[in-house]
């Protein structure tokens, strides 16, 4: 099985619909394991850019340079707040913040700038104070899309032996690359047939 890498810039998504004149689109979903918050996410792709793999068979047809768009989902995306307003929210960890002896991050994540705005609350320190605003003001958090990127195209990864991307992936207008480890100056062999797709900022 080979796969594919989407790599851009997400942009905050809170309108419109995904389909664009027929182009398709991609949703790529990024576990929280590694990326605790979609915060985390976004900071990874303005640092380095999205990078995802994908399995061959899994690259559809009709991706549109400039229309097809790849979705980014999370787990806890989307926040309720089931006894209050975010402004409560936000109330209640300033009142934390006045506390003497408390943590320092709470004051660094008040002020901090996020494009996902719900991951402030998240990357709050846990405590047994944190546990009782969530609770008292029903806090949770759900899965969703919280940013976009647009597709801008696609390589594959060429194994030692092969001089072009295989067939099915150049109907896809997917392009043969060879990759170089950049300290040696080593051919990278890949073990399947990894491809990647490339994305640009909204």
């Amino acid at each position: 099985m080979s796969d594919s890498n989407i790599t851009g810039n997400p942009v905050p998504n809170h309108q419109g619909d995904l389909g664009q004149a027929g182009a398709k689109d991609i949703l790529i979903f990024r576990g929280a394991e590694y990326w605790p918050t979609p915060e985390d996410v976004i900071r990874e792709v303005h640092a380095q850019g999205l990078s995802v793999r994908i399995p061959r068979n899994n690259i559809p047809s009709n991706l549109v340079k400039g229309l097809s768009r790849i979705a980014l989902g999370h787990i806890k995306a989307v926040m309720m707040i089931e006894k209050g307003t975010e402004d409560d929210l936000r109330a209640a960890f300033e009142e934390l913040a006045e506390v003497e002896g408390h943590d320092p991050a709470i004051d660094e994540i008040l002020t901090r700038r996020y494009e996902h705005a719900p991951s402030r609350w998240l990357e709050m320190p846990e405590s047994d104070a944190k546990r009782e605003i969530f609770e008292r003001l029903g806090v949770s958090f759900k899965p969703g899309i919280f940013a976009y990127c647009y597709y801008s195209g696609a390589t594959y990864y060429l194994k030692p032996d092969e001089t072009e991307a295989p067939e099915d992936l150049a109907a896809k207008g997917v392009h043969a690359v060879r990759g170089v480890i950049a300290d040696t100056g080593e051919l990278i062999q890949p073990d399947a047939e990894p491809a990647t797709a490339e994305g640009e900022d909204a």
